[in-house]
C-alpha cells in the first residue's frame, strides 16, 4: 500500500511538473518516476576525508573472512520435537565427556554416531568461511581456536554439534585504497536515500491522501 502511494505521489509531482501526461505515466511509470528523481534529488559525492572517517570507525567491516579447517560430530533433532532436542543434547554432553578424557576418540565418535553425511569423513567439513553455516555454529565457530574442541554442545536448528577446530586463520585488515571506492558508493546511496524519504515526505506533506496514513513533512528539502 506504502508504494502505490508513493508511487502516484511521484507521478502526481512528474505530470505537475510536465514531465508526462497521465496517458504516459500508465505506459512507463518507471522511466517518468526516474527521469523525475533525476531531475529533483541531488547528493554530492562523498571526499576522500568523509570516505576515510567511516574507514576508521568502522575497520571491523574491512576484513577478510576468517578460514577454518574443521570437523563436527552432529546429534539431529528438529527445533519443535522438545523431546528429541533433550535426547540429542544428552547425547553430545555424554560425547563431550568422553573427549575430554580421550580428544582422540573424536574420529571414532564422529564414524559411528554423526547424523551428517560428513560422518563417513570423520566428520570432516573441509575450509569453511563466514557465511556458510548455520548462525550458531558460526557464533560458536569464530570463538574457538586451532585444535580446541567446543567445551559444550552447540545449538543450531539441526540439532546439536560438537565442533572441532584443525586450522584457523583470521581475516586480514583490508587497506583503506582496497575500499575507498565501495565506501564512497555507499555513502552516496546513504545520502540518496535520506533524501528520497525526505521528498517523498514533502510531497505527502502537500497531499491529500486518504484511506492511509503517509509520514509527511511540512519544511523544504534539507538535501
Amino acid at each position: 500500500m506504502q508504494a502505490l502511494v508513493i508511487k502516484e505521489l511521484l507521478i502526481q509531482k512528474a505530470a505537475s511538473l510536465g514531465l508526462c501526461t497521465r496517458d504516459d505515466a500508465l505506459k512507463k511509470a518507471d522511466q517518468i518516476i526516474d527521469d523525475l528523481l533525476a531531475s529533483e534529488i541531488s547528493v554530492p559525492e562523498p571526499d576522500e576525508e568523509s570516505c576515510k572517517r567511516y574507514y576508521e570507525n568502522n575497520r571491523k567491516r574491512f576484513f577478510t573472512s576468517p578460514l577454518f579447517e574443521v570437523s563436527h560430530i552432529l546429534y539431529l533433532a528438529p527445533p519443535e520435537d522438545e523431546n528429541a532436542r533433550n535426547v540429542a543434547k544428552e547425547k553430545a554432553e555424554n560425547a563431550l565427556e568422553r573427549l575430554k578424557k580421550h580428544p582422540g576418540l573424536f574420529e571414532v565418535i564422529a564414524k559411528e554416531e554423526s547424523g551428517c553425511s560428513s560422518a563417513k569423513d570423520a566428520g570432516r567439513l573441509g575450509q569453511i568461511s563466514k557465511g556458510q553455516t548455520l548462525p550458531g555454529f558460526e557464533a560458536a565457530l569464530m570463538s574457538m581456536k586451532e585444535n580446541e574442541i567446543s567445551h559444550e554442545p552447540v545449538a543450531t536448528e539441526v540439532g546439536y554439534h560438537i565442533i572441532k577446530v584443525h586450522k584457523r586463520a583470521d581475516g586480514k585488515q583490508l587497506p583503506f585504497e582496497s575500499v575507498k571506492e565501495w565506501i564512497a558508493d555507499f555513502l552516496k546511496n546513504q545520502s540518496w536515500q535520506r533524501s528520497f524519504s525526505q521528498y517523498v515526505q514533502i510531497l505527502a506533506g502537500e497531499a491529500e491522501i486518504s484511506g492511509f496514513r503517509l509520514k509527511r513533512a511540512d519544511t523544504p528539502l534539507v538535501q
